[in-house]
C-alpha cells in the first residue's frame, strides 16, 4: 500500500485529507518572533487579522527534515511506501527537506516529487496521486506518472498588492503601481514552480473575467483559492460555473503561510486537465 504525505500549503481541510488518506506535514510561520505552526485549512483559527496586521513582521518556514523522517518512519513501520508530494522547490525549501529526509529514512520505499505548484495544484495532484496509486501502480511508476501531470495543473491568481510578493522575492519585478493606484491588479501564474506576471488589469469586473479567461477550455477539474473577499469568491465561482458547465466549482480557503507571501485579497483558480 502506498501512502500520500503532502504539506500544508496545499490548504486542505481535516475532512477533505482523511477522505484523501492523506497525511499532512505541517509548515511554520511567525509574527514578532512567536511561532505557529499550520494546520488544515479549517482549524487555522483567524489568522488574517494577525498575518496582515504587521506583514513585516511575518516569516515562513519549511517543515523541518526531523518532521519529515518521523512521518516517513510512522509509515513505513506500517508496511507502507510512501510517495511525498510538496510545494513547487522554486517557492521553498521543503523539497529539500523530504528529500534529505527520505534519504535518511530508506530512499527504496520514499519516492518525493516536486509538484512545482502549491494550494489546489497541489491538491489537485494529491488527488491524481490517490486515484492511480488505487490501480495497484508501484511506487516508483506512481512518481513518474504524477511528474508527468504537472505540466497538466495550473494555476492563475491575482492580488491587491505586489507588497507581500516582493518581500519573499517570489516574483520578478513588476511596476511599483501595480496594487496602489488607478484600481489596478496583477495577473500571475505558476509556471514550472515560479510565479510570473501575465499582465494588468483594472476593476473588480475586469480581473474576476481575466482569471476564468486563463482556465484552458479542456480542464477537468477546477479550484478556487482565496484569503479575504468571499463575495469576489461567488462571483468567480458563477463565471466559471457558466464556462465550465458540468464541472464542479470546489472552493477552498487559503493558509497563513501561503497568506503572508502573498498578502491580503489574494485569489486564485487552480486546475487539471487529466
Amino acid at each position: 500500500m502506498i501512502a500520500i504525505v503532502t504539506d500544508s500549503t496545499i490548504c486542505i481541510t481535516r475532512a477533505q485529507a482523511e477522505a484523501l488518506g492523506l497525511y499532512i506535514v505541517p509548515d511554520s510561520y511567525s509574527v514578532r518572533d512567536r511561532l505557529f505552526h499550520e494546520g488544515f485549512s479549517d482549524e487555522n483559527g483567524d489568522f488574517e487579522p494577525l498575518i496582515f496586521g504587521e506583514p513585516e513582521r511575518c516569516k515562513t518556514s519549511q517543515a523541518p527534515v526531523s518532521t519529515f523522517i518521523k512521518q516517513f518512519e510512522e509509515l513505513i513501520a506500517k508496511d507502507m511506501d510512501v510517495l511525498c508530494l510538496v510545494i513547487s522547490s522554486r517557492l521553498s525549501g521543503t523539497y529539500s527537506s523530504a528529500c534529505i529526509a527520505a534519504r535518511e529514512v530508506d530512499p527504496r520505499r520514499v519516492a518525493v516529487v516536486d509538484s512545482l505548484s502549491t494550494a489546489g495544484g497541489l491538491h489537485l495532484l494529491a488527488e491524481k496521486a490517490r486515484e492511480l496509486s488505487a490501480k495497484g501502480l508501484s511506487l516508483w511508476t506512481l512518481a513518474e506518472r504524477i511528474e508527468g501531470m504537472r505540466e497538466q495543473a495550473g494555476i492563475v491568481f491575482s492580488v491587491d498588492s505586489m507588497a507581500a510578493l516582493r518581500r519573499s522575492g517570489r516574483i520578478g519585478i513588476v511596476p511599483m503601481s501595480v496594487g496602489t493606484v488607478l484600481n489596478i491588479r496583477p495577473i500571475l501564474l505558476c509556471v514550472r514552480g515560479t510565479v510570473v506576471a501575465r499582465g494588468l488589469v483594472r476593476g473588480k469586473a475586469e480581473r474576476l473575467r481575466a482569471l476564468v479567461s486563463r482556465v484552458p477550455e479542456n480542464a477537468k477539474h477546477i479550484m478556487i483559492h482565496y484569503l479575504g473577499d468571499l463575495a469576489q469568491v461567488e462571483s468567480l465561482r458563477e463565471l466559471l460555473a457558466q464556462r465550465f458547465r458540468g464541472i464542479d466549482i470546489r472552493v477552498n480557503r487559503g493558509g497563513p503561510v501561503l497568506g503572508i507571501h502573498l498578502g491580503t485579497g489574494a485569489l486564485g483558480v487552480s486546475w487539471i486537465t487529466v
